[in-house]
C-alpha cells in the first residue's frame, strides 16, 4: 500500500466512523437501532460464565492507565531497545491521535450506553475506547513488524476486545465498529504523513516485494558479471548525473574510483537495476565502515590500478590528472562525518530508469541491510549543482549536514 493509498484509507475510515456515529444518534430511532438492540439481546442470551470472565480480563487490560499508558510504554520501550526510535516516535504519535479522535467523537455524539452495563465506564458510548485502542495497537504492530502472525494476533485481539464490550453490555455493536474504524485509521494516518521518516517494517516488506519484479526493470544483488556494466553506468552518469564519456582520457577511471572498488570490497552491499532485456542500467554500492574502506583503498586497491592511469605531464594539469590526484590523496582520517555516520554510498542510474521509483528502492534496500548489521548511520557527498538529488535524499529522511563550494553532504542516523 502506497502512502497515498494509506492516507485515502485512513480518511475513508474516519469518515465512515463519523457517518456511522451520526446515523445511530441522529437518524430516527435515536441512539439504539434494530441491529444494536438485536445484538445486545443476543449477547445477553448467549453469554456464559467463561465468556464473562474473559471479558472482565479484557476490560481490565484494555482500559484505564494500563491501555492508555502501560501498554504503549512497553511497545515504545521495545522499539527503543531495538534502536528504532523513529518508529517509537510514530507509535506514540499514533496512540495520541487515536485517543484524540475517539474522545472527540465521544463528545460530539454523546451516545448513551446500554442501561444494563456490567462495568462502570465513562460517558460517551460511541466509539468504544477499548476497541479503538486495541485496533490502534494491532495496526501499529503490523506496520512495524509486517508478518502474518502479527496480523493474526492483531485481528484476534481487536475482535475479542470488541466482543467483550458487547458481552459486558457496556457498548452497542456499532460502538465497537466505530472503534475499529477510528483505531485502524490513526496509525495509518500518522504513517502516511510521516512518509519514510520512521522506517517502518511494512515499507521494507513492500520494497522487498517490489524488488522481485517490476514491469520495466528489476533490482537484484550484484554479481561479478556486472563489473563491466558498472564502469559504463558510472561514466554515463558522472557529469552531474549526465554522460561524462570523453571528458577524461580513460573513461574507466570514473569506475575505478567511485564504483568498482566498492563491489570488490563489499559485494554484499551492492545491488543493480536490471532492464527487461537483461542489461545492467543502474546500481548502488556502499561501505559500512568508511575509515576501514579508505585504508583498504589506499593500501590495496589504488596501488593495483594506478599504473593504468599515468599523469599527463602537462604544465597545466588535465581533468584526468585532477582525478588521479584525488585518488592518490584518499586516506583514512579525512572524512569529517565517518565517526557519526560510518557508512557511505554511491548510487547511479541511467535516464531510462526514471519514473519507476528505483532510486528509492535501492537506497531503502541498502538502509535496511545496514540497520540489520547495527551500523549507526550513513553519509554521502554530492555535487552542489545537483539540486534534484538533494531534494530526493531529503525525502528519504536524510539530513543536510554541510554545503561547501565543492560538495554537499547528507546523513542519516540508524540508531
Amino acid at each position: 500500500m502506497t502512502r497515498a493509498r494509506m492516507l485515502i484509507a485512513a480518511g475513508s475510515m474516519l469518515a465512515a466512523a463519523a457517518v456511522l456515529g451520526w446515523a445511530v444518534v441522529v437518524l430516527p430511532g435515536g441512539a439504539v437501532n434494530g441491529v444494536d438492540q438485536g445484538w445486545h439481546d443476543l449477547m445477553v442470551e448467549v453469554r456464559q460464565p467463561w465468556m464473562l470472565a474473559l471479558s472482565y480480563v479484557l476490560n481490565y487490560v484494555g482500559g484505564g492507565w494500563r491501555a492508555g499508558l502501560a501498554v504503549p510504554l512497553v511497545l515504545i520501550g521495545i522499539l527503543l531497545l531495538l534502536r528504532r526510535w523513529r518508529a517509537a516516535v510514530l507509535a506514540a504519535a499514533a496512540l495520541l491521535v487515536s485517543v484524540g479522535f475517539a474522545q472527540l467523537m465521544k463528545a460530539l455524539f454523546d451516545r448513551a450506553r446500554p442501561e444494563d452495563l456490567l462495568v462502570v465506564s465513562d460517558p460517551g458510548s460511541f466509539p468504544s475506547g477499548h476497541t479503538t485502542n486495541a485496533a490502534t495497537l494491532a495496526v501499529l504492530l503490523y506496520l512495524v513488524w509486517p508478518r502474518r502472525w502479527t496480523a493474526a494476533v492483531g485481528i484476534v485481539w481487536t475482535v475479542g476486545m470488541a466482543l467483550s464490550r458487547t458481552i459486558l453490555s457496556v457498548h452497542w455493536l456499532t460502538d465497537t465498529v466505530g472503534g475499529m474504524l477510528v483505531g485502524a485509521a490513526a496509525p495509518l494516518l500518522v504513517a502516511a504523513v510521516a512518509g519514510g521518516w520512521a522506517s517502518l517494517g511494512w515499507e521494507r516488506s513492500v520494497a522487498a516485494a517490489e524488488l522481485k519484479e517490476s514491469p520495466v526493470s528489476s533490482i537484484r544483488p550484484y554479481r561479478p558479471s556486472d563489473r563491466d556494466a558498472l564502469y559504463e553506468v558510472c561514466v554515463r552518469t558522472a557529469d552531474v548525473g549526465g554522460d561524462a564519456t570523453g571528458i577524461l582520457e580513460d573513461d574507466r577511471l570514473w569506475g575505478d574510483i567511485f564504483a568498482v572498488p566498492y563491489v570488490e570490497r563489499h559485494p554484499d552491499l551492492a545491488w543493480v537495476v536490471e532492464s527487461a532485456d537483461g542489461r545492467t542500467i543502474g546500481y548502488i554500492v556502499a561501505t559500512s565502515d568508511t575509515e576501514a574502506f579508505e585504508t583498504w583503498f589506499r593500501d590495496e586497491w589504488w596501488p593495483g590500478v594506478a599504473d593504468r592511469y599515468p599523469l599527463s605531464g602537462e604544465s597545466e594539469p588535465t581533468r584526468q590528472d585532477a582525478m588521479i590526484g584525488l585518488a592518490n590523496r584518499r586516506a583514512p582520517g579525512q572524512d569529517a562525518y565517518s565517526a557519526e555516520y560510518p557508512a557511505h554510498l554511491h548510487i547511479d542510474l541511467l535516464p531510462e530508469t526514471q519514473g519507476q521509483g528505483l532510486g528509492r528502492r535501492l537506497i531503502e534496500t541498502l538502509f535496511d541491510e545496514l540497520r540489520s548489521r547495527g551500523v549507526a548511520g550513513l553519509h554521502l557527498g554530492m555535487n552542489p549543482a545537483n539540486a534534484a538529488a538533494g531534494a530526493f535524499y531529503e525525502r528519504l529522511g536524510m539530513t543536510l549536514l554541510e554545503v561547501t563550494p565543492d560538495a554537499t553532504y547528507y546523513g542519516i542516523r540508524f540508531a
